[in-house]
């Protein structure tokens, strides 16, 4: 059998959907499993053991707009997948996967699309619970037995961990212990804590913790680090916006010895890591999106903390706020540093 996994958009997302990959190779060691993904993740994937193979949805070139989902549609007809299981709820990923013509098709109704799936779960099954559920019961719909207790951990490779290694000493890393930090959140502005908060705290870690600081973005994030540098008065500070791939970037966050940063997928990888973490939270809504912190598969102790101010309208998951953003900005630095202390 060849299965296709249509895997989420965010980086986040991959980490977790991690227990709903591994259900699948776990339940079907001997099959075919592809991944279909969006160029910014699929390098993630690519590093996953549980893959065979990494297909690149690439939404911005060729297969944009109908006529590139026609195209895919057709390339993925060509490989004869048997079953699909759809991580992201869009219309056009069911759509692509049934005009493929792929036989077994599973994922979660809603946006008209369920007259294309042969498996269309109602999203009452995963309300009120984490987002690994959301992943995990297409997994169990798709054959896959369920874990006794999902496991999120990622174990980063020698290979990984050198690549990191690479980009920091690079960039004039002295080998000092550091904080690795994502200020930024590029995509969601309402997310973002605020940069004179974040200064404070890579101080106060510097001061009392020894602690350098590294900071992680893409390019289009470097004005925001810039500025948070500029704000810090005692941590020493390696800017890496812009200088990594992103499994390079997740080799530095296996090397921190603590990660700061907003909800944002590089607080759920570090965590995915073992890096002892801390976001901060505030129009999300930390019961389902928080980086997974169930007992791990390798044993490692679980130490992630979650910073937050709790408002009447949060969480709100809008991406700009409408109004004050006083879940962020009254957020204050001392709740910052006890969720710190509470992990490293």
């Amino acid at each position: 059998m060849r299965i296709l996994l249509r895997a989420t958009n965010w980086v986040g997302d991959v980490a977790m959907s991690l227990p709903a990959l591994k259900a699948l190779r776990a339940s079907f060691p001997k099959e075919h499993l592809a991944v279909l993904a969006r160029p910014w993740v699929a390098d993630l994937y690519r590093l996953r053991p549980e893959v065979d193979e990494v297909l690149v949805e690439e939404s911005s070139g060729v297969h944009a707009g109908t006529e590139g989902r026609r195209r895919l549609a057709a390339e993925l007809h060509q490989r004869s997948f048997d079953r699909a299981v759809l991580l992201p709820t869009s219309f056009g990923t069911a759509w692509t996967v049934q005009q493929a013509g792929i036989p077994e098709r599973i994922g979660w109704a809603g946006e008209g699309r369920g007259p294309l799936l042969t498996t269309a779960l109602s999203p009452r099954l995963h309300l009120g619970r984490h987002q690994v559920w959301k992943h995990l019961l297409l997994a169990e719909a798709a054959g896959a037995a369920l874990p006794a207790s999902p496991d999120a951990s990622w174990t980063v490779s020698a290979e990984t961990g050198a690549a990191g290694r690479a980009v920091l000493t690079a960039a004039g890393w002295s080998g000092q212990p550091f904080v690795a930090a994502h200020l930024a959140s590029f995509a969601h502005a309402a997310k973002r804590w605020e940069l004179p908060g974040f200064a404070a705290v890579l101080d106060r870690l510097a001061e009392e913790k020894g602690l350098d600081a590294v900071l992680l973005g893409s390019g289009g994030e470097a004005a925001a680090n810039g500025e948070a540098a500029a704000l810090t008065r005692r941590a020493r500070v390696l800017d890496l916006s812009g200088r990594s791939t992103l499994p390079e970037a997740f080799g530095v966050l296996s090397l921190a010895r603590l990660f700061v940063g907003n909800d944002s997928g590089l607080g759920h990888l570090a965590a995915a890591a073992g890096t002892p973490t801390v976001v901060a939270v505030g129009p999300t809504d930390p019961d389902a999106t928080r980086p997974w912190d169930g007992p791990r598969g390798d044993g490692r102790p679980v130490k992630i903390a979650v910073a937050r101010r709790p408002t009447p309208c949060a969480p709100c998951r809008f991406d700009v706020c409408p109004i004050d953003r006083r879940c962020m900005t009254g957020l204050d630095v001392e709740t910052v540093l006890e969720a710190t202390a509470s992990v490293f």
